[in-house]
């Protein structure tokens, strides 16, 4: 409704515009005119015939039924090859791929820290993309992740230090 008011007003306009526009002089006086509009018509270009593309539909993954939940949401399933795949549910559906492929979050976090010795305690640190992080915990209260961080990197220390002669 708000569009047919405003095209109506700016019709209203524009014809007041023109009227105000003409000279006060009298119709017979002002010169007769005409102009003649051409069309130009262009030719319409050749149809294309589409393509022809046939789609084969998405195949359906299905979690197996003899497949082993590991963890919520995940499953295990090795086939008749010898092969283990890894299946999860999502929203969009269930999705599968080799479990070798896929690496631990955890080892890629435990490659990228460091642990240095400071007394009874352990200090490690991280880098993120959020910066630069650090942590000190004691030697009796470290978690798995963290105790096998330690003991990597003294088994690095150990083995790049060259053996002492006697």
């Amino acid at each position: 409704m708000r569009i047919l008011t405003c095209l109506l007003f700016v019709t209203a306009v524009l014809a007041s515009d023109d009227q105000s526009k003409t000279p006060a002089q009298p119709a017979a006086t002002q010169p007769k005119t005409t102009v003649q509009h051409k069309t130009i018509v262009l030719p319409k270009p050749a149809a294309k015939r589409p393509v022809a593309v046939v789609k084969k539909p998405a195949a359906i993954v299905e979690i197996p039924k003899d497949a082993v939940e590991t963890s919520p949401g995940f499953y295990n399933w090795t086939d008749k090859d010898g092969k283990v795949w890894t299946y999860r549910r999502t929203p969009f559906g269930v999705s599968r791929w080799p479990a070798q492929s896929m690496y631990s979050k955890q080892d890629v976090a435990d490659e990228q820290t460091t642990a240095v010795e400071q007394g009874d305690s352990i200090r490690f640190e991280r880098s993120s993309p959020f910066g630069h992080r650090t942590w000190v915990r004691k030697k009796t209260e470290l978690t798995e992740s963290e105790r096998a961080t330690w003991e990597s990197q003294q088994k690095n220390s150990a083995a790049s230090r060259p053996a002492e002669k006697e």
